[in-house]
């Protein structure tokens, strides 16, 4: 079986969402400067990067990321390619079949270029969260910065899956996955409290 990493890689200056925390990796200390160790540091935003979102980022009363079931982000996927598409909507997913999958990754190729944070992406019709929970979908990832689009205010497709059950991962990438059902490695950090978390996502072929 192979691994496929649908990490983006975290580096100093990498683009962020307007207004978050700017990321910087530095060494506080260094062999080269006499320490007997390399000893690293990292500033950044929990939802730089492939993150996942805590239900409390949007929900007062959601639960944290180190409240969240870890079953969630270990287990079969399915990748959907929604390339050329603008809305992922209930007709175009329509002929999957989700049976035994919790989990669903949507490819658009929206953001190749990883050195300009994008401006526009792929969004969800209003329906298809819960359209996806009937169907026992619990867990949605994107290749996008978020569900919302840059503009919009009060984080309204955000409310929408939560009603629905469901949970997100953002920002992975997926220039590198054929559609079909693999098993995703997905886990957060275990931060008290927190609204989000970094991740380290993979996709483990089932051949």
């Amino acid at each position: 079986m192979k691994l496929i990493d649908i990490s983006r890689p975290i580096t100093t200056g990498m683009p962020v969402w307007p207004g978050d925390s700017a990321v910087e990796y530095s060494l506080s200390t260094s062999k080269a400067r006499g320490s007997d160790a390399n000893v690293g540091r990292l500033v950044m935003g929990v939802h730089a990067g492939t993150h996942a979102d805590a239900a409390y980022h949007y929900n007062e009363f959601g639960l944290k990321i180190d409240e969240m079931p870890l079953d969630l982000f270990v287990g079969p996927a399915r990748v959907v390619d929604i390339r050329s598409h603008s809305t992922i909507t209930p007709a175009l997913l329509a002929d999957l079949d989700f049976s035994g999958i919790s989990r669903v990754l949507f490819r658009s190729d929206t953001w190749t270029d990883m050195t300009k944070f994008p401006s526009v992406w792929p969004v969800l019709a209003q329906e298809t969260p819960a359209w996806l929970a009937e169907r026992g979908v619990r867990l949605i990832g994107l290749d996008i910065p978020s569900v919302d689009t840059l503009t919009s205010t009060g984080m309204p497709m955000h409310h929408i899956v939560d009603r629905a059950g469901l949970f997100i991962l953002e920002n992975l990438d997926l220039r590198d996955v054929a559609p079909g059902v693999y098993n995703l490695i997905a886990l957060p950090l275990r931060i008290k409290g927190g609204d989000g978390s970094p991740i380290r996502a993979v996709l483990q072929t089932r051949d």
